[in-house]
């Protein structure tokens, strides 16, 4: 609002929609001119006039003046005591003022005299002492004397000052109060030897708010991480870099927790996994098993051990060898058995064996909607017969040699899940594809109404012509393996990560009488 069209009325009205120091501030630009502030000094009513004009940054020193001289409302004195134009003289007149309201605002004022703020520091009123810790005009005698204050809210408040001197806050990491020691250490300004001293102090709480500063130099961090309390071991996860020592002191000092996140860590180096292989945990033995890093020998030794938990962690993990994977199904344990059915990949072979012999992948396996090859009649008959519609479905889609007759049947199935995978069959007839449009089932219509679209513009495309060889074709040099070896990474596992595509005819034959017997 242009200045020139600013009036009394309108500023007492933003006054009262905005309160007194908002409306203060936000009429600074254009400021207000020094006519308009001397007649709202000069209104008695409302209280607020005056109150604005002690409270606005840009009024007159003398006017000021004035109003601290003839001001009847008590109210205008905490204004004037936090304006940056008060005169210095009318500052030290306020810190000896009888309301303590009055002393308590010119406490927080950044000009008032090193006298004056020594005298506050010394206040009988708290809310004054703590007002005054917040000043940032404090010098070292009004720290010294603040931080042997009998009270804590006030030593607080000195901790949370932004230009504590280390000195100070040296004396305040020793405070007898919890807070304001843990406040200290986690916010004051602190060279690099206090922030090691209080690392190397073991105190869970000194160590958990060190834990919070921003500013903590990596040498502290390590001092840390060896510190004998677990919640300040956890704190510090991912902020610096593990080395096999720092997982040693955690596998040989840690809790469960703490050794079961070694177990799980990529970098774990083998020894170090031979250690927790042997934990008395079984969660710890579980992460191991599920870490993709496990070296192939300690997973042959927890296939051998046979723990339920375990082993189905291992069920589950990529880099398990196909030997143990083949193991892991002949253990025959329907919790086991279940993990497999959501394991990425598996054999060919196998997929159809345990559909044939495991209720439980049966389940699993056909909930998920996964893909599988069945060339056994047998067995696909067995598995179309079954109660759980997701099976049948899995049955309709799996075997490719259905007749047409049974296809007619499938369409026919209560189970709409049925219907669909009649409908998407590769050799379902044009009729069994128009009989599905007109499903109740808005997806399957959909899907055969596409399929038959599908299939007429199919018919409609021209024959292509047929290929003639003008000379014989030149027979190509067979490829040969490479003499050379292909060296592998340091440190890798050199099982396959690939699955072979057949059991082993051995232990497939056993994997048959163990599931007959």
């Amino acid at each position: 609002m242009p200045a020139e069209s600013l009036t009394a009325e309108i500023i007492l009205e933003r006054i009262q929609r905005e309160g007194v120091r908002r409306a203060a501030g936000a009429l600074r630009k254009p400021p207000v001119s020094s006519r308009l502030l001397q007649e709202l000094a000069e209104r008695t009513e409302p209280a607020t006039a005056q109150q604005f004009v002690a409270a606005y940054p840009l009024s007159p020193s003398h006017l000021l003046e004035t109003l601290a001289r003839t001001a009847q409302d008590p109210e205008v004195f905490p204004f004037l005591a936090t304006n940056p134009r008060t005169p210095p003289h009318l500052l030290s007149e306020f810190s000896a003022h009888e309301n303590p309201e009055v002393r308590t605002h010119v406490a927080t004022h950044p000009q008032l005299a090193a006298r004056e703020l020594l005298a506050l520091a010394q206040d009988s009123h708290e809310g004054v002492r703590r007002a005054v810790a917040a000043n940032p005009a404090l010098r070292l005698p009004h720290h010294a004397t603040l931080v042997c204050d009998p009270r804590p809210s006030v030593r607080l408040r000195l901790a949370a000052h932004t230009t504590l001197p280390s000195q100070v806050a040296l004396v305040l990491s020793a405070d007898p109060s919890t807070i304001v020691r843990t406040h200290t250490i986690a916010t004051a300004a602190a060279t690099e030897e206090m922030l090691h001293g209080w690392a190397a102090s073991d105190e869970e709480e000194v160590q958990l708010a060190l834990c919070s500063r921003r500013d903590l130099p990596e040498s502290a961090r390590r001092i840390l991480q060896l510190s004998p309390s677990a919640s300040v071991r956890r704190s510090l996860r991912g902020h610096c870099p593990h080395e096999p020592a720092d997982f040693l002191y955690l596998i040989t000092q840690g809790d469960p927790e703490e050794r079961a996140w070694c177990a799980a860590h990529s970098d774990l180096p083998p020894p170090l996994q031979r250690l927790l292989a042997q934990d008395l945990s079984p969660t710890v033995r579980s992460a191991l098993a599920a870490n993709p890093a496990i070296n192939p020998d300690i997973a042959h030794y927890f296939v051998a051990l046979a723990e339920e938990a375990t082993c189905v962690a291992l069920a589950t993990n990529p880099a398990v060898s196909s030997d143990d994977v083949q193991a892991l199904a002949a253990t025959r344990n329907p919790a086991v058995i279940t993990a497999l059915a959501y394991r990425e990949s598996l054999y060919d072979e196998l997929i159809p064996f345990l559909l044939e012999y495991s209720r439980e992948f049966r389940s699993h396996w056909a909930i998920q909607a996964r893909p599988a090859v069945i060339t056994d009649l047998a067995l696909a008959r067995r598995l179309v017969t079954d109660p759980l519609p997701c099976i049948r479905a899995l049955a309709v889609t799996s075997f490719a040699a259905w007749r047409r007759a049974d296809l007619y049947d499938f369409i026919a199935d209560p189970a709409p899940a049925v219907r669909l995978a009649a409908a998407r069959h590769a050799v379902a007839p044009d009729d069994l594809i128009a009989r599905a449009s007109a499903d109740p089932v808005p997806e399957i219509a959909a899907t055969a109404h596409a399929i038959s679209t599908a299939r007429a513009a199919a018919a409609r495309l021209p024959a292509r012509p047929a290929t003639t060889l003008t000379r014989p074709l030149t027979p190509t040099t067979p490829l040969t393996p490479s003499p050379t070896p292909v060296a592998l990474p340091a440190g890798r596992s050199q099982t396959p990560t690939r699955l072979p595509t057949a059991l082993t005819p051995s232990l497939f034959n056993q994997l048959k009488r163990l599931f007959w017997q």
